[in-house]
């Protein structure tokens, strides 16, 4: 349960990146650090909704789900420092190529 509000915090600010609400980030990095953060607040939640269903008597789904959300948290992790090209957005992909120009 305490794993699953910080997520969904991590996962809003990454969602805003995602969508280009929020933007300004952009400008100041090299790195694509808030896309990193939405797969790791994804991850968390995953984690933390496996924990809770464990808890609940399901060891086998929680565990499983654990599992699995460890491995987006580690790909939100990775992620926050290279992507491939297919999962950034349009928005940020079309700024780095007019950076680079």
């Amino acid at each position: 349960m305490t794993l699953v509000p910080p997520g969904v915090v991590l996962l809003v600010v990454g969602l805003l990146a995602y969508s280009g609400v929020w933007r300004s980030w952009s400008t100041h990095t090299f790195l694509h650090w808030p896309f990193g953060v939405a797969w790791a607040g994804l991850g968390i939640i995953v984690a933390g909704s496996g924990g809770m269903i464990g808890v609940a008597g399901n060891e086998s789904v929680g565990g499983v789900l654990q599992l699995v959300g460890m491995g987006v948290g580690l790909f939100g992790v990775v992620g926050a420092f290279m992507l491939p090209p297919f999962l950034l957005p349009a928005w940020y992909r079309r700024a780095m190529a007019a950076a680079r120009r």
